[in-house]
C-alpha cells in the first residue's frame, strides 16, 4: 500500500489529492498520473470544510472503476459502491463533512499545523482501505 503520509502530510498534497493518488499508485484504479490534478480543488473539503477531501477522492476512485460513460448504461454499481463506501467512512468516524472530522479528532490542532496533517492523514488512510475493498470487490 503507498504510504499516504509520503504525499499528505510531508509531501504537500491535499487529502483528495493524496487518495487518488495512491489508488493508482497501488493498482486498485487505471488512471493516468494526470487524473490526479482534478482532486486540486477538492482538499479541505472544497476549501470550505464540506465533504471530506478524502472521502471525495475516494468517490472518485470508486466511480472511475464502477461509473457509467453513456446515459443508457446501468448507474446502480457505482451508486451501490458510492453508498456502501459513504456508510462504513461515516460509520467509523461518526461524520463525511471535513469541519466535524476537524473538530472531533483534529481539535487540539490548529488548522494546517503539522498536528492537523497527523490526524488528518487517518481519515486518507482509512478512505483509500475502504474504497481498495469495495472496488476489489465490485
Amino acid at each position: 500500500m503507498s504510504d499516504a503520509a509520503k504525499y499528505f502530510y510531508k509531501g504537500g498534497l491535499n487529502c483528495a489529492e493524496t487518495t487518488l493518488k495512491c489508488m493508482i499508485e497501488d493498482g486498485v484504479v487505471d488512471l493516468p498520473e494526470e487524473t490526479v490534478k482534478m482532486m486540486s480543488g477538492f482538499g479541505g473539503g472544497m476549501q470550505r470544510g464540506s465533504i471530506c477531501g478524502a472521502v471525495t477522492g475516494a468517490v472518485a476512485a470508486i466511480g472511475s472503476k464502477t461509473g457509467r460513460t453513456e446515459p443508457d448504461q446501468d448507474r446502480k454499481p457505482s451508486a451501490e459502491a458510492v453508498r456502501e463506501f459513504l456508510k462504513r467512512f461515516e460509520a467509523e468516524f461518526g461524520t463525511l463533512y471535513c469541519k466535524e472530522l476537524q473538530k472531533t479528532y483534529v481539535k487540539e490542532h490548529a488548522l494546517k499545523s503539522p498536528g492537523m496533517y497527523r490526524a488528518c492523514t487517518v481519515f486518507v488512510e482509512r478512505a483509500i482501505e475502504i474504497a481498495k475493498e469495495i472496488v476489489e470487490n465490485a
